[in-house]
């Protein structure tokens, strides 16, 4: 932890001294939409021999089946227990070969890995470096093209996710976070599913709903594979056709998405649990990614989180942890504070929360918070993309929400150009101390 809190510290100081340079964003791009479908992005630059890919699938949730909610998460789990062509033993032993790493899920015994699992789209990682770039491919291609779906395979990963699950029942953090967008979506929206599935759902998940479901979700039309590497862009873009570009594209209805309803009555929704803890998140929606108001929203809960965790963590020793989060999709975008605090502190926690929601509506922010707030997206945007295979992933993203794949460099510039007037408008807008979702597990 010391290292990581050294690395970003590092960072976070270079972003004081940057925060009027352009992140730097490599002329060497090329992008195509080949016959079947697949968006292919390529960035070469030569700061690094490693190449990094990423292959999104898109609208994770909202394409799994009625009923078979986690099923995208039980597909990638299965994607390295062999295909029609390499056993799982021989795929790992292919990996090891060329020294690639590849992640298909988020580590759930780490606290907190989950920071790229979401409902909008499911990820593949991939590294390797360039020397081995055309055998890493294909291996590459052959595990999201081929798997096999053993029946053997099939119960092991089913049993690890029954483990994962029960374990995200015992946790109050795990528990509040379903219950708030159990809460915040309605009961047929997509997002209000958990990710990783129920029991139930998961153990009804059988071989030809995972056959079915993989044809369908890793269809060509419904992946974006995002590559930075060190080789000519047309060499890369060339490796890219001859592997994927044989996939057939499977048709389907583009999954219907809608926004959450505007609150006009606050809502609360709480979950006992037995253990000396309570959890809270409390929020609304916010507008989509589009919205001219992002920018200062972001620079809005930026300084809002830090000064949850000044008052109300450091100077009152009230939390576990604390914090607020606004995120963004295409059509909607939602906000939450959240705290984890004792049973006994949980009415002044609440009531902490709210004060600080509306003391930024009424005081609005200083120069100073707005400037470092400013300087902590820059850096955190820095740390994030430190490797090649995270550009790739944020390349992907940013492609999928439709803003672009060089979304990142427009982003900053706007973030530079935020006001302090600007933060205290979307406050007042937006943070509703009165109308919002309150989500609380344990005791109370």
């Amino acid at each position: 932890m010391k290292k990581f809190n050294y690395s970003f510290s590092v960072i976070l100081l270079l972003a004081f001294g940057m925060l009027n340079c352009d992140l730097p964003v490599s002329k060497d791009v090329i992008k195509q939409r080949l016959p079947n479908g697949l968006i292919v992005i390529v960035k070469s630059n030569p700061d690094s021999k490693v190449l990094g890919i990423n292959i999104l699938g898109k609208n994770r949730s909202a394409m799994e089946p009625e009923g078979k909610t986690g099923i995208a998460d039980f597909t990638n789990r299965m994607l390295l227990k062999g295909t029609k062509t390499r056993s799982a033993k021989k795929t790992e032993e292919d990996l090891s070969s060329i020294g690639a790493e590849i992640t298909l899920v988020d580590n759930p015994w780490i606290p907190m890995d989950d920071v790229y699992t979401t409902h909008s789209y499911t990820f593949i990682k991939f590294q390797a470096i360039d020397e081995f770039a055309e055998s890493g491919i294909e291996l590459l291609s052959d595990i999201v093209k081929n798997p096999i779906f053993i029946e053997e395979e099939i119960e092991k990963v089913r049993g690890e996710m029954m483990m994962l699950l029960g374990r995200q029942k015992g946790s109050t953090r795990q528990s509040v976070k379903r219950l708030f967008y159990e809460t915040l979506f309605a009961e047929d929206h997509p997002y209000s599913k958990p990710i990783m599935g129920t029991p139930r759902t998961i153990g009804s998940i059988t071989q030809n709903d995972l056959v079915s479901f993989h044809k369908r979700f890793y269809s060509p039309n419904n992946m974006i594979i995002t590559v930075v590497t060190n080789s000519p862009v047309d060499e890369m873009m060339a490796k890219i056709q001859n592997t994927f570009g044989d996939m057939e594209q499977v048709d389907f209805p583009i999954p219907n998405i809608p926004a959450p309803d505007s609150l006009t009555v606050p809502i609360h929704a709480e979950q006992m649990m037995e253990k000396e803890q309570a959890y809270i998140y409390l929020g609304g929606p916010l507008p989509g990614i589009f919205s001219g108001d992002v920018p200062a929203l972001k620079v809005m809960n930026s300084i809002l989180s830090s000064r949850l965790g000044l008052n109300l963590r450091e100077k009152q020793g009230l939390a576990y942890s604390v914090g607020s989060s606004a995120s963004f999709d295409k059509q909607f975008g939602w906000f939450v504070a959240t705290i984890g605090t004792r049973p006994q502190n949980y009415d002044v926690a609440l009531k902490g929360i709210l004060a600080e929601m509306e003391k930024m509506k009424e005081e609005g922010v200083s120069p100073e918070e707005l400037e470092k707030a400013k300087n902590g997206i820059w850096g955190r945007m820095l740390f994030y993309r430190l490797s090649r295979v995270n550009q790739a992933y944020f390349m992907s993203v940013n492609e999928f929400k439709e803003v672009g794949y060089d979304y990142d460099d427009k982003y900053i510039k706007h973030i530079r150009q935020v006001t302090a007037e600007q933060v205290k408008q979307v406050a007042e807008k937006y943070l509703d101390t009165e109308n919002y979702i309150l989500a609380v597990v344990g005791k109370t």
